[in-house]
């Protein structure tokens, strides 16, 4: 039996120019305490990324237009 699948967006920018930064949250089916589990998530990648020593401690990927869904 397949169950349905649930799908949510926690997006998250941070603007920084100068001394200033701003950041700007958008969250679409994320309870609050899912949204700071992903955060921890990227917390441990962004400083597993550094202990490796790598330049680009971010990792992105573009999604399929069919999986983003159209804007």
């Amino acid at each position: 039996m397949q169950q349905n699948a649930r799908k949510g967006v926690l997006l998250l920018r941070f603007d920084v120019t100068d001394n200033n930064i701003q950041t700007t949250m958008k969250t679409e089916n994320v309870t609050p305490q899912e949204a700071i589990g992903l955060l921890e998530m990227a917390k441990t990648q962004i400083l597993d990324n550094l202990k490796e020593g790598k330049k680009d401690i971010f990792q992105a990927f573009k999604k399929d237009e069919n999986e983003t869904g159209k804007k």
